[in-house]
């Protein structure tokens, strides 16, 4: 600390000294670095699942967080039913679709497992739905068509985060367990 402030004296005097230079270079290395380590350990955390300790707690949790995002996208379609609607966003779309992946994922871990076919039915089918329901928002015509595909996707979601932590005490996987076809999934119902 004194030897700082030694060197910070003497460079007011005289600024050519070249050793000075060089502990003031390394000093300002030094605190670039730290901040470089900083802001990468920062870039890390962020890129972590929001406390997701299983796919089922990361598709509760997505559904979650994509359910304001897609209320207030339904409001704004409703609030004009007649009128050409505003364009799906492309993080929302993003979003969305990032749920729907991570909800067949998770009934591809289900049936791995040996859950029960109803469970992996169930996310499979919401993946499904959500693909079917982004592209008629997508689509949509009239702001009250749009509306209806964003509160079919909102129902969804809801179901999404009732039913995904029902899936987080499945047993491990067991060996040699037969796994269900994905055709044994009954037909998804029209809404």
């Amino acid at each position: 600390m004194c030897s700082c402030f030694v060197h910070l004296a003497y460079a007011r005097w005289d600024t050519s000294h070249s050793d000075f230079r060089e502990g003031l270079t390394t000093v300002r290395q030094s605190w670039r670095m730290k901040r470089y380590a900083v802001l990468f350990s920062l870039a890390l955390l962020t890129g972590l699942p929001a406390s997701a300790d299983t796919l089922a707690d990361q598709v509760r949790a997505e559904a979650a967080r994509l359910l304001a995002q897609v209320n207030a996208a339904e409001a704004a379609a409703r609030a004009q039913p007649a009128a050409k609607p505003q364009a799906v966003t492309t993080a929302l779309s993003a979003d969305l679709q990032r749920f729907g992946l991570a909800a067949s994922r998770l009934s591809v871990e289900i049936d791995r497992r040996g859950g029960p076919t109803d469970l992996r039915c169930i996310f499979r089918g919401m993946a499904e739905e959500t693909d079917k329901q982004l592209a008629a928002a997508g689509g949509a015509t009239t702001g009250a068509d749009q509306a209806k595909a964003y509160a079919r996707l909102t129902d969804m979601l809801k179901d999404a985060v009732e039913i995904a932590p029902a899936v987080g005490g499945m047993p491990p996987v067991k060996a040699g367990a037969a796994r269900a076809s994905a055709t044994q999934c009954p037909a998804l119902r029209q809404l």
